[in-house]
C-alpha cells in the first residue's frame, strides 16, 4: 500500500491544506492520506493554538466525505515532544512494509537536515513537498539534490502555490475581516461559534 502522511498545526485548516491534499492522493496515487495535527510541534511555539479537540473537529469537517483521507490524533497521545521520527516508527507497526510519502511544507524540508534523526527517517519515507510560491521551486529542488542526491526517495510537486497561511488567517479572523475565501464554510462557522483566534 502507498501511505502518505500529512502533518501540519493545521491552526486552522484552510482551503490550501485541503486541496494540497487532494492533489497529493492524485499525484503520489496514494491509497490511504493520514492527516496527522502535531500536538507540541519542535519548531515553533504552542502558543496561539486552538485546542486539540477544535483542531480535530475543524478537521473532521474539512475532509468529511473525502475518500481515502483519514485523521490521526497520534500525536496528541504524548505528553513529550512530538517528532516525526517517532511517529513514523509508530505508524509502522501497523503498516509494516508499506510505503510512505511524508509531505511536509516548503519551510520544513528547506530546513530538514534539522530535524530530528533526520536520516533515519529519509530511510523510511519518501520525502514529499511543494512550492510555496513559482520562484522557489528551483532552490527546492537544489536543496534535495544537496541533501537527498540519489540516495533517498524525494518528490517535488508542481502544484499551484497556496495563496494564504494560517497564521495569515489568524490575524485576519483577529481583525474581523472576511475569510470566508479561504475556508470552508463549515469550518468558518465552526470557528465563530467557538470564538476561536479572536485574542
Amino acid at each position: 500500500m502507498r501511505l502518505g502522511i500529512f502533518g501540519g498545526a493545521f491552526n486552522p485548516v484552510h482551503n490550501g491544506h485541503i486541496n494540497l491534499a487532494k492533489s497529493y492522493l492524485n499525484s503520489l496515487s496514494l491509497d490511504k492520506l493520514l492527516i496527522i495535527p502535531t500536538a507540541n510541534p519542535p519548531h515553533r511555539s504552542a502558543i496561539g493554538f486552538a485546542g486539540e479537540e477544535d483542531r480535530l473537529n475543524m478537521l473532521s469537517l474539512a475532509f468529511e466525505g473525502v475518500e481515502k483521507i483519514e485523521l490521526s490524533d497520534i500525536e496528541f497521545k504524548r505528553s513529550e515532544k512530538s517528532y516525526t521520527y517517532d511517529t513514523v516508527k509508530e505508524l509502522r507497526k501497523t503498516y509494516t512494509n508499506d510505503e510512505i510519502f511524508l509531505i511536509i511544507g516548503e519551510d520544513q524540508f528547506l530546513m530538514f537536515d534539522q530535524w530530528y534523526k533526520y536520516k533515519e527517517l529519509l530511510d523510511e519515507v519518501v520525502l514529499c513537498t511543494a512550492a510555496r510560491e513559482r520562484n522557489t521551486q528551483k532552490a527546492l529542488s537544489d536543496y534535495a539534490q544537496k541533501l537527498l542526491g540519489s540516495q533517498y526517495g524525494y518528490y517535488i510537486a508542481d502544484f499551484d502555490p497556496i495563496v494564504i497561511s494560517s497564521s495569515e488567517l489568524r490575524e485576519k479572523l483577529k481583525a474581523g475581516e472576511d475569510v470566508c475565501d479561504y475556508l470552508p464554510a463549515k469550518v468558518y462557522d465552526y470557528i465563530k461559534d467557538k470564538g476561536l483566534y479572536i485574542e
